[in-house]
């Protein structure tokens, strides 16, 4: 069942969803006056851990993962890197 968002909450969510875009703004400006590396790579690790640790089915672990991996892939292209290696590794 869908609740309906208050205007305070509405207002609240585009306000911190727009200070975490200037800040992600800002955090890309200062590095890329540094060297930025042309190639990064992620090793995939400790989500089922996380999901442990966190008393959650081990398919919402590996979801969060994923969703922290296509985060950090938005920010290595806008900030310039050309090169991603992702190792992911599973038992299953």
């Amino acid at each position: 069942m869908l609740t309906e968002k208050k205007p305070d909450e509405i207002i609240a969510s585009g306000v911190v969803e727009s200070l975490q875009n200037f800040l992600r703004k800002c955090i890309i400006a200062v590095l890329s006056y540094g060297p930025m590396p042309k190639h990064i790579a992620f090793i995939m690790d400790g989500n089922r851990r996380y999901a442990k640790s966190r008393s959650i089915k081990q398919g919402t672990g590996h979801s969060v993962g994923f969703a922290a991996l296509m985060a950090s892939l938005i920010y290595c292209y806008e900030m310039g890197v050309k090169y991603i290696t992702v190792y992911a590794f599973s038992i299953d």
